[in-house]
This record gives structure tokens, sequence and C-alpha cells, in this order.
């Protein structure tokens, strides 16, 4: 029976390390297993196989995705198309109806003419401002034109318009992510300002974002009594919280400013006519807790420009410093087996990418000429698997309206993981590339250069996040320098804080951090009615908490926000006492001047070096770990519980069995005896134990046994003789051999 039990054990044991290696085998494979990256026809090859499409296949003014569209219908028919069109993001729903979204670039600012003739074909202009025109085509006049004998007819007129020198795909940017009062408050020392009676009063702060759902329930409790409002497109998504979010955290740091709230659809166009209103509302300072996927990060691109030009009318533009941290790759290409393409480490062409959203944004851009880009790189999205989910093959030769950028939307995404491939085209150079994801983390993340536009805008007060419990930098804050080498962040402020909006789970992102910095402003502009913007911005740098290393680096900016003590605004100072205050020898925009009933002696502001040569960069933070790697993890915990205990089963069978082997060898040479040895006698029962008799009760007690079983009564232990198991013969107390046949009997 024991050995059959102890068999059992090693068989047990076995299985468990051969369960351990598979359960290895499978998780290993989720994240070390990438698709082979297998290249699908050129656009040329395509255009041979589908000669009624060759002139839109080849036209260079009409992004990608939308030839993807055409090529899906003439293989696979309309109904293909259409669900191929929705996971793109081409179709967008408005009031019932679908519709396909475009953007047009146009080479002059003045878009009244375009936006008559495409409203007299049916075209719906949805915003326009200077040279970007966002347009919605509805889907019926779509289906019409697939139904000719010309499907592309609608694109190629389009592409082909007067003054259009590009249609591409919209470019979305997004949120960087009883009455309650946010942590901020009270760790940044705003609510001592509000002690002093400094509260905001007489300063018009804007609140530009995405999604103000639920802002009138706050009325009157959370937000002020009133508020402007104004919307603009409706390109992008459901609305959300966000942007009544953001409110809140302006209004508890300055409880006595007005709000205004602009909200657009995240489009280009969308966004500068939200600017442009904001303008005419005469606000002193906007709040924008949002940035794009695509942008030269230098401070050039035409919404950085814009931020600048509003710094010139004395408005102070804060923005979020932007959450790609964790979501930004950074390289420079390499071939090393010339294929064509990039090896992410070696023997590696693909990038995974963790996804926590069904909506995914990837964008590829390049350093290369922002208006006339000459190196041509294209990107591939693939599964698992192996198939290609999408590609974007822009061209870029030269030709105004052209972007080094190459960018891929993915709506309805079921994979844990998408791959992305980086293909040359045609280049003379290897290029410094960057790989920026919406909604998911990439494989090998760089924080450095990773600020989101228009947050690398000179005039832009850009804000870092950190935890508002130990100001850690937060993993996700993006990290300065820009592209062109400045320091961005300049400041950080507190995020995770508590809210209505978004309940007990707190507010994250830097887009929490942006509006405490809004809202500090405002304090300072009402302490200090006659600083000009530029000197509201070097008074709360000069005041900020200095962390991580001395002096400002790339994640903390000059450090975080903290106000000092509160000035005294009963005290009216004579104009001859209020010292120069001398900022930066960088060109600043003129001075503005805020109205406010009191005033107190001015500081002298710290100055604000936006030419910083040698920034000093903080380190990547470490990756969260995601879907794919927690299954990698749980898979090794899995491992090594199975292997454990297999291999503690292995060990006790193993031994036992081993134990009984020399037991049974140690029997048999006692039972054949060897020369000069006698036969070993069967045992009488004078070698068991003896049985006596209790003497109060008479019943039958076991030799050694110290009280009866049946009564209980004490006895005197009889003494049990020890008798030899070959010869039978009583054996000494002790005694390690027979004293008459001299067998041990150990």
């Amino acid at each position: 029976m024991e050995r059959k039990v102890l068999v059992a054990v090693l068989v047990l044991g076995v299985l468990l390390l051969v369960a351990a290696g598979i359960v290895f085998v499978l998780s290993s494979s989720q994240r070390f297993a990438k698709p082979e990256v297998e290249l699908p026809p050129s656009l040329d090859e395509v255009a041979e196989q589908y000669p009624d499409l060759a002139r839109l296949l080849q036209e260079p003014e009409l992004d990608t995705v939308y030839k993807d569209f055409l090529v899906v219908y003439e293989e696979e028919g309309e109904e293909a198309a259409l669900e191929m069109a929705r996971e793109r993001g081409i179709l967008v729903e408005n009031e019932g109806k679908e519709y396909v979204r475009l953007t047009l670039i146009l080479d002059t600012d003045d878009n009244e003419p375009l936006k008559t003739q495409l409203e007299a074909v049916g075209v719906v202009v949805v915003s326009a401002f200077r040279d970007r025109v966002e347009v919605a085509v509805p889907l019926d006049l779509v289906r019409q034109e697939l139904a000719s004998d010309d499907p592309g007819a609608i694109f190629g007129k389009l592409a082909e318009i007067e003054h259009v020198i590009s249609v591409r795909l919209p470019e979305p940017r997004f949120p960087d992510q009883g009455p309650v009062e946010g942590e901020g408050v009270d760790i940044t020392d705003a609510d001592v300002w509000h002690s002093a009676g400094i509260t905001g009063e007489g300063l018009r702060v804007a609140v530009l974002d995405m999604g103000f759902d639920g802002y009138e329930s706050l009325l009157g409790e959370e937000l002020p009594d009133e508020v402007a409002f104004e919307e603009f497109g409706w390109f992008y998504g459901e609305p959300g919280v966000h942007g009544t979010a953001c409110a809140e955290i302006v209004h508890e740091v300055a409880p006595s400013a007005e709000l205004v709230f602009a909200m657009y659809d995240g489009s280009d166009a969308a966004f500068g006519e939200a600017v442009d209103w904001l303008l005419a509302q005469d606000v002193d300072i906007i709040s924008h807790s949002a940035g794009g996927l695509i942008g030269p990060r230098d401070g050039s691109e035409w919404d950085a420009q814009l931020v600048n030009d509003l710094a010139s009318d004395g408005i102070l533009w804060v923005n979020a410093a932007g959450n790609d941290a964790l979501s930004h790759h950074r390289g420079s290409f390499s071939d090393v087996d010339g294929n064509g393409i990039h090896e992410f480490a070696p023997d590696e062409e693909t990038l995974a990418i963790y996804g926590y959203t069904d909506f995914l944004g990837i964008a590829l851009s390049w350093d290369d000429d922002w208006e006339r880009p000459e190196q041509d790189y294209e990107l591939f999205v693939y599964d698992q698997a192996g198939d290609l989910l999408a590609s974007s093959r822009g061209v870029q030769s030269g030709e105004r309206g052209q972007e080094p950028v190459e960018m891929v939307l993915l709506d309805g995404i079921e994979e844990y993981a998408v791959y992305a491939a980086v293909v040359v085209e045609e280049a003379d150079r290897d290029v410094t590339f960057d790989i920026f994801v919406l909604n998911g983390d990439v494989e090998y993340p760089t924080a450095g250069y990773s600020i989101s536009p228009p947050a690398d805008a000179l005039y832009s007060l850009t804000v870092g996040a950190v935890e508002w419990t130990d100001d850690a930098l937060a993993d996700y804050s993006s990290q300065g320098p820009t592209a062109d080498e400045r320091l961005k962040p300049e400041i950080s402020a507190p995020t995770g804080v508590s809210g209505i909006s978004y309940g007990p789970k707190g507010f994250d992102g830097t887009s929490a951090s942006c509006p405490h910095v809004a809202g500090a402003a405002a304090l300072v502009w009402q302490a200090y009615p006659d600083f000009t913007r530029q000197e509201t911005v070097g008074f709360l740098l000069g005041q900020a908490v200095d962390l991580g290393p001395a002096g400002p680096d790339t994640g903390y900016g000059y450090g975080r926000l903290q106000l000092p003590a509160a000035p005294d605004v009963t005290v009216v100072p004579d104009a001859t006492d209020v010292p120069d205050a001398t900022v930066t020898s960088t060109p600043t925009p003129g001075p503005t001047t805020t109205p406010a009933s009191t005033a107190t002696p001015m500081p002298t502001p710290t100055p604000v070096d936006y030419s910083i040569s040698t920034p000093v960069l903080l380190p990547s933070p470490s990756r969260k770990l995601p879907d794919t790697d927690v299954l990698v993890f749980a898979g090794g915990v899995a491992v090594a519980l199975l292997g454990c205990g297999g291999a503690v089963l292995l060990l006790i069978g193993g031994v036992g069995l081993l134990a009984l082997r020399r037991r049974d060898r140690r029997t048999r040479s006692a039972a054949q005896p060897g020369e000069g040895q006698q036969e070993q006698v069967s045992l009488s029962s004078a070698s068991w134990p003896q049985v006596a008799c209790c003497e109060k009760c008479g019943a039958a007690v076991r030799a050694g046994a110290r009280f009866c079983p049946v009564c209980g009564h004490p006895r005197e232990p009889t003494p049990v003789t020890r008798h030899c198991p070959y010869c039978g013969a009583p054996l000494r107390p002790g005694g390690r051999f027979c004293s008459k046949c001299g067998q041990s009997v150990q």
C-alpha cells in the first residue's frame, strides 16, 4: 500500500511539472511572440489591378484611408467598405445621419468661396478656420457615387477644388484625462490667499475643452452661478465631463473669477473657431487640458502660433503637458537586414502597442520639412496573427500640403495588443521618428520629447503632473524638451484630486494639473493687476517648489505650483514705490492690465529662460503592466506554483520509495543468512508484548500500559522483554547484537 501511494505522488509531481511547462510556453507566447511583417501590394500595384481607381490611388493630395475605402468597396462590396470606414474613423454620426468626414487644407486663409461651393453640392461645412475646413459628406451622397461608373468621384472632386492642397482624415485632439474641495487648494496654499480676500475677482478664465456634460447641475455650488458657453463642431466622440471637471478645479482655486466655457470637437478648424470666440469674450486666461497626436513639437505648428498670437493680446494660455510619457516611442530608423523595415530591437520589426479602450490612434512622424517633406516612410499595423489591420501610406514628395506624418485610427479594436511597423518607401537618409499612441501604451516608451501640441508653443505655460499625495512625478506625465530643445513643462501641479465630476476615483492626468495653475494665475493677477502675462508666469515659476534634480528639468519644470504668503491687498502703494520687474531677454508680447479694485507692491518675478541649452532630461518611467504583461505575470506565478509543487512531490515520492527499497533489501538479506549464520526461526508468541490483567477489574491490559482501558485504574507497566527476531532468544536491554546467534538487532 505504501508503495502505491508513493508512486501516485511521483506521478502527480511529474504531471504538475508538465503543466508548468505548458503554462510557461503559453504565457511566454503572449509577450514574446510577435507577428511576421508581410507587406501588402503597393498602391501602384493595386492601381494596375483596378484601373478605374488608378487616378485616385495615385493622387498625392488624398489621404490613403479613403483610397483603402475604395479598394475594399471594389473587392468586397459596399457593406464591407462601410464596415471598414467605421473601424478606421472615417464615418461620423450626427442627429441620426451618417457622414464621411474629411479635412481640407487650403493654400489660402480665405475659405468663404470654398464654403459656398461645398454647400451648393450638399457637402456640410462643420467648421472652418483660416486654411482648415472640416467637411462632412452625407453617406447617401457617397453611396450614389459608389454605385456610379466612377465610384471615387466624390473624393476626386474634393481634391481637385481650387485652393485645396490636401484632403486628410481629421486630426483629433484629445483630453489629457455635497460640495467637494480638491486637495490641490490646500497643497498650493490657495486657501491662504482666499482667507486674505484674494479669490480671482475681476478675472475672466476660459476653459477650452471637449466635454462639459453635467455642468448645469453644478452651477451655484461647484461652479459659479452662471457661465458663458458655446460649442464648435461635432466630429469626435461623446462630450463627457472632462471640461466640467477642469472647471471645478479652476473655481476651487479662484472662486470669484468669471468662467467661460468653449467646447470643440477636437478638430483643427473647430479649435480655431473656439479660440476666436474666446478672444471676443475678453478672457484673461485660457486653460486647455488637451493636446494632439500630430505636430513638429517645436512651436512652429499653426496652433502653437495661434497661442503665441494670443500672448500678444495679453492673454495667458495654460496648457496640460500631455499624458504621453508611456505612450511615446522615439527611435532612429535602422534596417540591418536591408528589407526596408525598421528594427525596434534585434530581430524585432514591430512595436507592441497595448490599448486600453476599443478606440486606438497611432501616429508616426519624423524629422523633415513640415511644409515640403521629402523623406517618405509608411506605417503598418498588424494583429498578433500577422494580419494587416490598417496602413497609412501617404505621399511625401516635397509638395506643399504634405506632412511627414502617417496616422491610423482604429475603432472597435478587440485585440489586447496590436503591432506597428515602420517602413521606408523612398528616402535618402535615415530619420529620427516618433510614434505617439492615443488610448494605449507602447512596448518601449520614451518619456523625453513627448510634449503634446500646442503645449510646445513658446508662450504656452505648460503644466506637468505630480501626485498630490507625495509630489512624485506622475509616470504618464509628458516630458520635454521640445523638438527645438526648449524647456517644457515650465511648472507642475497636483493631480489625482477629488471632485464631483469623476467621483471617488479622482481626477488624474495633466488635465487636472493644468486648471490648478490657471486658477492660481487668476489669484496672482488680482493681487498684482499691473503684471503682464509674462510677469505673472515669472511670479508662479519663482515661487514653485523645486522637485527632482536641482533647478529646472524636463519633468517638473521649475517645480510644483506653490503660492507664497498672501499679500495684503488692503495696501495701495504709491506708484513710485513699485519696483521695476524685469523678466527675460526673450522678446515678449506687449503688456496687459487686468482691472482690480486694490493692489499691492509688486515683487520682482523670476525671469523665464525659454532657451535652456542643456535641459535636464529625466529617465523614462517604467511602463505600467498592460494586459499582455498581466497575463505573463499571472503565468509566471502559475509556473512557479506548479513547478514548486511538482518538485516537492517528486522529492517526497523519490525519498519514500528509496527508503522502502532499503528496508526490503535488509529484509531479504536477513531471510538468506550467509555462511555460519543460523536459519531465521519463526517468531514465537514470546517475541510479542505480553498481555496482563488489571489488578482492580481484571480486564486485559497491554504490556507497558499505564492505565486500564476499562476502569482507568493506574498500574505499574509490565516491562517488555525484547527478543531476537532471528533466533528468539531474550535480548539484553539496550543490546545491539543477539548474545545467542550474534545477529545485529538494531
